[in-house]
């Protein structure tokens, strides 16, 4: 079978306290003072920079969680390839 593959493009809105980031830069075993998982309020407060240090948890949640949103376009077709 093939995968089926979903393209989309979209936006949402949501308050910092449903907001979640993760810190992509922290590896095993190195010591950091930041959590792992802060949430928007938390990311809100720091440097740009340091924002730039954390990723979205899940987009999923996300959309589930925000206040508003809209999807500018949804695709959905098998993987042709190999």
């Amino acid at each position: 079978m093939k995968d089926i593959i979903v393209e989309f493009s979209g936006w949402v809105r949501l308050s910092p306290e449903n907001a979640k980031f993760v810190s992509y830069k922290r590896k095993i075993g190195e010591q950091d003072e930041r959590p792992d998982m802060i949430t928007g309020v938390n990311w809100q407060k720091l440097d740009k920079e340091s924002q730039g240090d954390y990723v979205l948890e899940s987009v999923i949640d996300a959309q589930r969680d925000g206040d508003d949103g809209d999807y500018t376009s949804i695709d959905v077709f098998e993987d042709d390839t190999p």
